[in-house]
């Protein structure tokens, strides 16, 4: 190997490298975030729950106290009929996409459902966006607004993003 063509190589190697350990960070705070919005989820935390909302979502629920005031009355009422979220899992991220200014992955994410009658297994994608370079992560969950309705409040959703059809939706009647 001439010394140009070795150098070269360690040279393209280590960016390699580099841009592959800062995928692995990003992807790696997208889980995070959303662990972190499925924990408040699941303890019905609001406060928290919102914060992970994308801005875009709060216009479409009317803005964000109202958005808070929707997501406390869906807890009270399904706490009311014997219902719980007990618990919320995560695919991995799609490939990050840099689009106008931002970061954006498409996260898979399962959620489990408890109640009188039965339990319940709604899978869904959430578009992870990072409007920082990736420090921090907010969501916009595809099963709660329809793709139109997101595209019309955020037309700077990428169109290189694939969404995965999820899985029906499962159902256990109780005995």
């Amino acid at each position: 190997m001439k010394p140009h063509t070795k150098q070269l190589f360690i040279l393209l190697f280590s960016v390699f490298s580099l841009h592959f350990a800062y995928a692995q960070s990003d992807a790696s705070n997208i889980k995070s975030a959303a662990l972190e919005m499925g924990k408040a989820m699941t303890s019905r935390n609001g406060e928290i729950f919102v914060k992970y909302m994308h801005p875009s979502t709060f216009k479409l629920a009317g803005g964000k106290s109202n958005a808070l005031k929707l997501i406390d009355s869906v807890f009270h009422v399904f706490e009311q009929l014997g219902g719980k979220v007990s618990r919320i899992s995560y695919g991995t991220p799609s490939n990050i996409v840099a689009f106008k200014n931002t970061l954006q992955s498409v996260l898979p994410q399962t959620t489990y459902v408890t109640s009188l009658i039965g339990d319940a297994e709604l899978s869904s994608n959430l578009i992870a966006i990072s409007s920082d370079k990736g420090k921090s992560w907010t969501f916009i969950d595809t099963n709660m607004f329809s793709m139109k309705e997101i595209k019309k409040e955020m037309p700077d959703i990428s169109p290189e993003l694939v969404f995965p059809k999820p899985p029906p939706l499962k159902f256990s009647m109780n005995q």
